[in-house]
């Protein structure tokens, strides 16, 4: 596992031509008769223009030297809505580039012109205390790619990876001040990997119950599971 560990969820990944003849080669195997026509097409443009793929929870299965990653396709509106996901592993040496998932400051002059100022500010106010966004989802696959991600009912989805006790209560204040400004979403990210929705963190801070009595819906890079709200923040006492 070592070799692995530090490829995180959300990470950004660049394929060599052997990991993507990999890539090729699983897909038709899983699902020789669905993996044609159009998705075959949009998955021979990601490897074209260069595209990287995104880290994602390993599989149970997967092997010590193997990165668990995926592709978003374009979101489909005919004949219904659909959003194409594909799964795939690769071998650790057969990535060429790794990188974390892009700053929200990268992407903000790609965003929607009612959004931008208020994600300036949000941004800015971050930067000031030490805290920096990342982003995942719809808007970095937007930015990437070029195409069309995004619509009026998409998120912002934000990383948040807090240094100690008190970055996160500034984090959290944050997104609480600029939820009712922005469509925010997403993920706090605790030293271990260990992510939890920042919405339902919030949410547990509004209950009388003590945090050693809460347990949360944790995101590893390996599993998902409920773990302790106290166990949570006393991880951060260890950075």
């Amino acid at each position: 596992m070592d070799q692995v560990a530090h490829f995180q969820r959300h990470d950004l990944v660049w394929l060599s031509p052997q990991a993507w003849a990999s890539v090729f080669t699983q897909q038709m195997a899983l699902v020789p008769d669905e993996f044609t026509g159009l998705t075959l097409q949009a998955l021979h443009r990601w490897q074209q223009e260069e595209w990287p793929a995104v880290v994602r929870r390993r599989d149970v299965d997967a092997k010590q030297d193997e990165v668990c990653i995926g592709f978003a396709l374009v979101p489909e509106k005919e004949p219904k809505p659909r959003k194409p996901r594909i799964s795939a592993r690769v071998k650790v040496q057969d990535i060429l580039e790794h990188q974390p998932s892009l700053a929200l400051v990268t992407v903000i002059p790609f965003v929607a012109a009612r959004w931008q100022q208020d994600l300036r500010f949000f941004n800015n106010e971050a930067s000031a205390v030490g805290i920096r966004w990342r982003v995942y989802g719809s808007l970095v696959f937007e930015f990437l790619t070029g195409q069309s991600y995004v619509n009026e009912q998409s998120d912002i989805d934000v990383l948040f990876r807090p240094q100690n006790q008190e970055h996160l209560v500034q984090g959290l204040a944050l997104l609480r001040k600029y939820q009712t400004l922005l469509p925010l979403d997403g993920e706090i990210i605790f030293p271990a990997g260990q992510a939890v929705a920042w919405k339902e963190w919030s949410l547990s801070d509004l209950v009388p119950e003590p945090s050693h009595a809460q347990r949360l819906l944790v995101k590893d890079n390996q599993q998902v599971r409920l773990m302790s709200k106290l166990d949570l923040l006393q991880s951060l006492n260890l950075v």
